[in-house]
């Protein structure tokens, strides 16, 4: 589960590294050079992909059986066309679609990160907008004005971090001590201890968003907004990743799979549209009042970690789709 949360969060660190990169490449090399770097990235980090371990437990089943030469489950290099056809549009596509749609847990969920995602690809559209009208930055400046993104996107690993160890883990072994053999088989830890990082961030977020937005002005050093622009991403990958890993976890291997399919489907949807208005919101409406709309949205989602905090077990309780092992 957290190769997905490390992953996602290498892909947002490489979008704001390339605004960065790709400012001094376009004035020394031309704006193609932009794409080779990218591909560069690309063959740099995908290359480790094919060294990468299983973890898919039925997988590593599968094929231990096959080794062994013992039936286990169903065989899928059997499958017939019609079969396959099949298990893509029932299984891969539409079971994805109808838990978006259907799971108030995997709605909530896929929209306040698409939410997160859309904030992110505002901010490499527009930031470089903001620095050049209110501050004069020329094209190196506003590469520059990315360290702020990509210094929070840093950091974020290291709260993360330091709640699983101090929140998450100690939880976990108190849970497991109070309960028998027999019932640790049985049940699972709640899901719910996921969510401490969003509990913190959710508030964090629309109160930076805001101190961004009324603090980007030639009165007021540059070095303000783009502080509290990092703080604002931190934030975002806080929620993203806690409120991704408790969806995981809710739903367990199979089924929490569809609901990642989900995700990406809404996450990516929600990201390709906001770079189509963003821009021009910021020019009509000016930073302070774009920002501000921003800010109201990620408050009105902030209560739904704590929602899911209070009435979890519940929502659990009614889910259409049981908790796979």
């Amino acid at each position: 589960m957290w190769v997905s949360v490390k992953s996602s969060h290498l892909k947002r660190l490489l979008i704001h590294t390339r605004p960065l990169i790709g400012g001094f490449l376009v004035e020394e090399k031309g704006w193609r050079w932009t794409q080779w770097t990218t591909l560069f990235f690309i063959a740099t980090f995908y290359v480790p992909v094919f060294f990468t371990k299983e973890t898919y437990k039925k997988t590593i089943l599968q094929r231990r059986a096959k080794r062994l030469g013992i039936p286990y489950g169903s065989n899928h290099s059997k499958r017939t066309i019609i079969q396959a056809a099949k298990y893509f549009l029932t299984t891969l596509f539409l079971r994805p679609i109808h838990m978006l749609f259907t799971e108030p847990i995997v709605t909530l969920i896929c929209l306040y990160n698409g939410f997160m995602f859309g904030l992110m690809y505002t901010f490499v559209v527009a930031s470089p907008w903001v620095f050049q009208h209110y501050y004069g930055f020329d094209l190196t400046g506003q590469s520059l004005s990315f360290l702020g993104l990509i210094v929070g996107t840093v950091l974020a690993p290291l709260p993360l971090i330091l709640m699983d160890l101090h929140i998450y883990q100690p939880r976990l072994k108190r849970w497991k001590s109070q309960q028998s053999t027999e019932a640790v088989i049985g049940l699972r830890f709640p899901p719910e201890n996921r969510l401490f990082p969003a509990l913190v961030a959710s508030p964090i977020l629309p109160a930076a968003l805001l101190v961004f937005a009324w603090t980007s002005r030639p009165s007021i050093h540059y070095m303000v907004p783009i502080v509290f622009q990092g703080i604002a991403l931190l934030a975002s990958l806080l929620i993203y990743a806690s409120a991704n890993l408790f969806m995981l976890d809710t739903y367990g291997p199979l089924y929490g799979a569809s609901a990642a399919g989900a995700a990406m489907l809404s996450r990516y949807s929600l990201s390709a549209t906001f770079p189509l208005f963003a821009l021009q919101m910021y020019r009509g409406l000016g930073v302070g009042w774009a920002t501000t709309t921003l800010a109201c949205v990620a408050a009105a989602l902030a209560p739904v970690p704590w929602l899911f905090w209070r009435y979890g077990e519940g929502l659990r309780g009614r889910m259409k789709y049981e908790a796979s092992a």
